[in-house]
């Protein structure tokens, strides 16, 4: 609207102007011309074309950001998947060790246990033994010593059987391996 009445204000001025003589001065038009309202040129409106251009370089350019940042984060996850990995394999490797070696102790178990039967055996039959020596060997002694002695071999065995039990390392056999100093009591 604004522009209309300039149009016609300035084709008024062209038919004022055109009609008078030419010894009729005109008033100063650009006073007028300051009496009409100025509008500002408006932005000029972009090209649709030009709009959905630039429009599609923006979304290309968050795709590509986005890209950029999942090849990032892709590239941690590799890492991350690759020492996993790593672990996984000497946790594995530690595994079957371990189960080397179990089966490394459960064979040396198996020997021991054989070779403890085997003494138990041995040992059984040393006690077989010495009890079949005891029982021949005493009816031997004790119908040799008299009858006055008797009394004090029992004497003898009673005060055997009070001594305390040695002190110290006993070999497997059950006689000590080193001999204590014996301090004699007083009798009385």
């Amino acid at each position: 609207m604004a522009l209309s009445v300039f149009a016609l204000g300035v084709n008024t001025t062209a038919a004022v102007y055109t009609m008078w003589p030419s010894d009729f001065a005109l008033s100063n038009v650009s006073s007028s011309a300051e009496l009409l309202p100025h509008q500002k040129a408006s932005d000029p409106l972009p090209d649709p074309v030009v709009a959905t251009l630039r429009d599609i370089q923006s979304a290309q350019q968050q795709h590509v950001a986005l890209l950029q940042e999942n090849s990032s984060s892709l590239q941690q996850n590799t890492a991350l998947l690759q020492q996993d990995s790593t672990t996984l394999a000497s946790l594995r490797q530690s595994v079957t060790d371990e189960q080397v070696d179990m089966k490394k102790i459960s064979a040396q178990i198996a020997d021991e246990r054989v070779d403890v039967k085997r003494m138990s055996a041995q040992i059984s039959t040393l006690i077989a033994k010495v009890d079949s020596l005891q029982n021949a060997i005493a009816p031997e002694v004790t119908s040799s010593i008299p009858t006055g002695h008797a009394r004090l071999s029992g004497v003898v065995r009673k005060r055997m059987a009070r001594q305390p039990k040695p002190l110290g390392p006993v070999s497997v056999g059950g006689s000590p391996l080193s001999f204590p100093a014996i301090t004699s009591a007083p009798q009385g």
